[in-house]
């Protein structure tokens, strides 16, 4: 079964934290690098979210900050790998497409689970949600 883990939280909330200094490490990743093979599976990290895209740079923000405008159209293009984890806001935020991102994500075969963040926690926080993330794509 098709994984996915989508890191949430508001600006400023650790969601870049969370994904860059916690699992990008625990999967054998460093810096920019975002591709990597778990149980010799494909798996990517997106960690420029869609709302962050219109930026140009990529930082470890949600989906709604790249500015996408079609959701499936920027997800369709990685939903061959078997592990995926990407940023969003909540859906309470005005532009979220958690909700959308959810279901587009099911229905293409993923189990999804969706990590909280919570902004100024300490790194003890951050470290446990990588691990879920972790515990949950293996």
């Amino acid at each position: 079964m098709k994984k996915a883990v989508i890191v949430v939280g508001p600006h400023f909330s650790g969601k870049s934290k969370t994904i860059k200094e916690y699992f990008k490490p625990l999967v054998g990743l460093s810096g920019n690098q975002r591709t990597f093979d778990l149980n010799e599976k494909p798996g990517i990290v997106l960690s420029q979210s869609l709302e962050e895209k219109r930026l140009g740079r990529v930082i470890s923000q949600s989906i709604e900050e790249k500015r996408v405008s079609d959701v499936h159209e920027f997800l369709v293009r990685y939903l061959f790998c078997q592990w995926l984890v990407l940023a969003a806001r909540p859906s309470t935020e005005a532009g979220s497409h958690l909700k959308k991102i959810l279901a587009i994500l099911k229905a293409h075969g993923f189990s999804v689970l969706v990590v909280e963040v919570v902004k100024e926690q300490s790194e003890s926080f951050y470290k446990r949600r990588a691990n879920e993330m972790l515990a949950h794509l293996s």
